[in-house]
């Protein structure tokens, strides 16, 4: 396995491998605040997990080290949150407010600690 194949995207903070593996970071890619993996690749050892897992955060170190200056006017002011967001994301939460905004919700009892005097 070739642990240098890598593609990485600034603007969304992910970096992607050629068998498929996502590295998705949450902050400043150069010292993310959290990292999520998805897609391993099957019959994959932990060891191997591991080193494909801290080549990727290095590849995207890297490579916000080089682009400094297009992440930082990301980080800085982004006015615009929905430019950022991924197709699938925008098809969640809109499935999630149709569910939320629905007019023939039933009419539940409310649940309150309140004492009634």
């Amino acid at each position: 396995m070739d642990f240098t194949a890598w593609v990485a995207d600034l603007a969304a903070g992910t970096v992607t491998h050629e068998s498929g593996f996502v590295l998705q970071v949450e902050g400043d890619p150069r010292d993310p605040s959290a990292i999520n993996p998805a897609n391993f690749p099957a019959n994959l050892s932990f060891v191997d997990q591991a080193r494909l897992m801290r080549c990727g955060l290095e590849f995207l170190a890297k490579a916000a080290a080089n682009n400094t200056s297009s992440y930082r006017s990301i980080a800085s002011g982004v006015t615009d949150i929905e430019s950022l967001k991924s197709e699938a994301t925008k098809e969640r939460e809109a499935l999630a407010k149709q569910f939320a905004e629905r007019t023939n919700k039933p009419e539940r009892s409310v649940l309150s600690l309140k004492k009634n005097k």
